[in-house]
């Protein structure tokens, strides 16, 4: 038999339903990762309905351990899940455990389930303790003896109560198909089944990240059907019963069960291809093959499998909450949502609050309680975005949760913990903000344990023609599907511009060009004006020293704004005060001058 770690690595996961030793070697054959030793199977080759398993027509127990350990567990060398019958009350769950174990099996399932009834019929299962907590008990009994679990459930309750046992497979069972042919007509549409099945691996991943999710039957028939549910739901595998083996030909099951796998190599295949043109962080938006951009890239696939927090920096529009985001999905904390909070976007008076939570009437307007981003961050990531505009009071409490992970809700002096995993980002220089006191040395310290930079656009400069095949027909399909590339002499004019706005200017001006292009193919002409030049701010008038007045050219206007904008990082509000407008003024003068 193989070993159970034969399951923990794979993306995509599809196991065959069989009752004859003859569908298990075909399945094998066409890359089955596992198998199911069912009455079903068996009664399906003999010409009956899966649903006649359900029926008390012999001893289920007894018949699939007889055709498994004839047929099955000496010819495949796949981990085989045997199919529990437990409806009689007066089998010995216990006794059946052990059994399956030492015939060689190297799982258990709840199969036939009460999962399959409803109404009257479920209610009088469940009264007579046959029901779903029976199936329950029995697949912890089979843990407890080192068998491998995969639980049968239908709504979200069940499956909570499965993933809460320890088990460590659910299949979301969605009735009865025999191939789409002669099946019934199943109660899920395909839509409704992936929304289901979504709903279901959420939840279950959010109590139980380890926990994999497979779906089967009702109106899943074929591979494109199981592709579009696993899409949609991000189930981690399809069991194939009726859709597996209703051609009883070796051959036909082999090529059916390959058909299935193929889903996984093909989207394998197209992420290998992707890494090879855009790079290996573009499943992370993060497009390029530069050196500098490949190291991030490494960086964040290193340190995301641990706790440690970790220190974004790099100059706006560079990609940082695309990086703080990577290293949330490819944590083991990926399967829960990352919590986000730009720092310079909340009130500094309420960033306390939204931070850490308050009670009902810790201030005026607080009519309730209300729980803080780090109690909703508890078990998952949270990105602190602009951790720079950070009060020195707010960055002592910041620094205790990084400490010991306890804080209290404004208005309350009861501790409260949260396991949050930290991701800070910053475009500006914290050690420069210590030396001028504006920062904690020691918060610093706790937050530096891993720094992350992300290189501006003018350090890799080779990126730019894989950003632009990246991005333009993205662009295009929103605001000019006639567009479709770019050419030589444009290229050329944006591997000379510095871009200090960096990939956010590159988007900004692709919009523009597209917008503009009235081709198929986006040339110079279409481009925005890109200066190359650093002008220096203009100076006072030696003989009054006032600045430069308001009659100025508009040229000269456009260069004196826009060189202000760089210098603030594009940052409007930074830029208003420097140049003495406000920030309405300065927001019309960009619009009348082409910089928005």
């Amino acid at each position: 038999m193989a070993n159970a770690s034969t399951l923990d690595n794979r993306r995509f996961l599809v196991g065959a339903a069989t009752g004859t030793g003859m569908t298990a070697k075909a399945a094998a054959q066409g890359g089955a990762d596992f198998l199911l030793a069912l009455n079903a199977g068996r009664l399906r080759v003999q010409g009956g309905p899966s649903i006649s398993c359900m029926l008390p027509l012999a001893d289920n127990n007894r018949a699939v351990m007889s055709f498994s350990r004839a047929e099955i567990l000496t010819r495949v060398a796949l981990p085989v899940y045997f199919g529990a019958c437990i409806f009689d009350p007066d089998c010995d769950l216990e006794r059946l455990v052990q059994q399956v174990a030492e015939a060689g099996f190297q799982g258990i399932c709840n199969f036939p389930t009460v999962v399959h009834f409803d109404g009257a019929m479920r209610a009088r299962l469940e009264r007579n303790g046959v029901g779903l907590a029976r199936e329950v008990h029995l697949l912890q009994l089979a843990r407890q003896v080192g068998l491998k679990t995969c639980g049968y459930v239908r709504e979200l309750d069940e499956a909570l109560a499965m993933a809460d046992a320890g088990i460590d497979m659910l299949c979301i069972n969605y009735g009865w198909n025999a191939g789409g042919v002669s099946g019934v007509p199943s109660r899920f549409s395909l839509d409704e089944a992936a929304e289901h099945a979504r709903v279901i691996c959420e939840a279950v991943r959010a109590r139980h990240p380890a926990v994999r999710c497979t779906v089967e039957g009702g109106p899943i028939t074929t591979p494109d059907e199981a592709k579009k549910v696993a899409q949609v739901s991000g189930a981690n595998g399809y069991i194939g019963g009726s859709t597996i083996d209703r051609i009883p030909l070796e051959a036909a099951v082999a090529e059916t069960t390959s058909a299935y796998k193929a889903v996984a190599q093909l989207q394998h295949h197209l992420h290998n291809l992707k890494s090879e043109w855009l790079g290996d962080g573009h499943e992370f938006g993060l497009i390029g093959r530069s050196a500098a951009i490949t190291e991030v890239v490494k960086m964040i696939r290193k340190v995301a499998q641990s706790d440690i927090s970790v220190l974004v920096t790099g100059e706006n529009g560079t990609g940082k909450e695309l990086a703080a985001r990577a290293i949330h999905l490819s944590s083991p904390r990926r399967h829960q949502r990352l919590v986000a909070v730009n720092c310079a976007a909340i009130p500094r008076e309420l960033l306390e609050s939204e931070l850490f939570g308050h009670e009902a009437g810790a201030f005026t307007g607080a009519h309730k309680a209300r729980i803080g981003r780090f109690e909703q961050a508890h078990g998952t990531s949270l990105m602190l975005d602009e951790i720079g505009d950070l009060e020195l009071a707010l960055q002592a409490k910041l620094l205790r949760v990084l400490e010991d992970g306890i804080f209290e809700r404004l208005g309350s002096n009861t501790p409260r913990h949260s396991d949050a995993r930290l991701i800070c980002a910053t475009n500006r220089s914290l050690h420069a903000m210590v030396a001028e006191g504006r920062f904690r040395e020691d918060l610093l310290y706790r937050l530096n344990s891993v720094e992350i930079r992300l290189p501006p656009l003018r350090e890799r400069i080779e990126d730019i023609p894989l950003l632009v095949r990246h991005l333009l027909p993205r662009i295009a399909d929103e605001v000019n599907p006639r567009v479709r590339e770019m050419d030589a002499s444009a290229y050329r004019v944006l591997m000379q511009h510095p871009w200090p706005g960096n990939v956010r200017e590159l988007r900004n001006v692709l919009e523009r060009a597209v917008v503009m292009c009235d081709d198929v193919v986006v040339t110079i002409d279409d481009l925005p004006p890109l200066d190359s030049r650093m002008p220096p701010p203009p100076s006072p008038r030696p003989d009054t020293g006032h600045a430069i007045p308001a009659v100025a050219l508009p040229e000269t206007e456009r260069e004196w704004i826009l060189d202000a904008l760089r210098r603030n990082r594009f940052r409007r509000q930074a830029t208003a005060v420097e140049l003495g407008l406000s920030r309405k003024t300065l927001y019309n003068k960009m619009r009348r001058y082409g910089l928005l």
